[in-house]
């Protein structure tokens, strides 16, 4: 077993939550997609040829649990769909470049400057504790190709200047 996986075990069994057969199913579903993003479906199909018995409502009582011990990462690229991905055990970040046109995502690893989530909380007095980001923009095919539009861009442009 990987790292990640050995540290959601013993996160939950730090947390003494029982691991029933279908959570582990959810888990190890999560596990070997955890490159991807998963939406709950997604997640309910993958984890279903783990454990056949497992029901939807299942994937989504689990995903909530894993979400509140701090397994999960839940996020949104588009159209309001969340999607899910486990953590990285090392606590390492990325962030997201979500291209507006193809819809294709990229991963970037990096951490926001500690000098940033202080000015935030300092301007807001909101102490971040965890945080996801997603940039969206237009990737380089996208750019080269014919469905890329200059005056959507420009007028976005404009748009953000005036906020």
């Amino acid at each position: 077993m990987g790292d990640m996986l050995d540290s959601c075990y013993q996160e939950l069994e730090r947390r003494h939550i029982r691991l029933t057969p279908q959570r582990e199913a959810v888990l190890l579903a999560l596990y070997r997609d955890r490159d991807g993003h998963l939406t709950p479906y997604e997640l309910f199909k993958k984890a279903k040829k783990i454990y056949p018995e497992l029901g939807l409502a299942t994937v989504y009582r689990t995903l909530e649990l894993f979400l509140g011990t701090g397994l999960l990462r839940d996020v949104q690229f588009d159209k309001g769909i969340t999607q899910y991905e486990l953590k990285d055990a090392k606590g390492s970040r990325h962030h997201h470049l979500v291209c507006k046109c193809c819809g294709h995502l990229q991963e970037i690893n990096g951490i926001f400057p500690k000098k940033l989530l202080d000015q935030v909380n300092e301007e807001t007095g909101f102490l971040i504790t965890d945080y996801c980001c997603q940039f969206y923009g237009y990737c380089e095919q996208c750019r080269a190709g014919s469905n890329y539009d200059d005056r959507q861009v420009e007028i976005e442009k404009h748009v953000r200047k005036e906020v």
